[in-house]
């Protein structure tokens, strides 16, 4: 895995930055197709978008860690616990899982485990 991580983390960094510009940059688009919200509120929208600006920054930050080895540590415990974290939140948490929550949760959970693995030294 160690020979491959770099493109691993180009792939899974930029798939990730990809999914939060689109929350930022079509929130209400993303609360109707991944959670079914059809009316959410003004302060969702904040959120989401926040929340789409955070999750862009990871994705970045794990491309960058592609080419920056003295990064990878701090970046990869980060990206692997904030998805770890959303696949708990969607397989264990209090919103009903739609099957757009799962298809992130596997993916990020796939990721995460990849990101752990390779820390790991496996």
């Amino acid at each position: 895995m160690h020979a491959s991580i770099g493109w691993i983390l180009i792939v899974s960094g930029a798939v990730t930055a990809a999914a939060g510009a689109a929350a930022f940059l079509a929130p209400g688009l993303l609360l109707k197709l991944i959670f079914r919200v059809d009316e959410p509120a003004p302060a969702t929208f904040f959120f989401v978008m926040h929340w789409g600006v955070l999750i862009a920054l990871v994705g970045g930050l794990t491309v960058y860690a592609a080419s920056d080895a003295a990064s990878r540590l701090p970046v990869l415990v980060a990206a692997a616990t904030e998805k770890f974290v959303i696949v708990g939140l969607v397989f264990f948490g209090p919103l009903k899982r739609t099957p757009g929550m799962t298809l992130i949760a596997v993916v990020d959970g796939l990721f995460a485990l990849t990101y752990a693995a390779y820390l790991a030294g496996l």
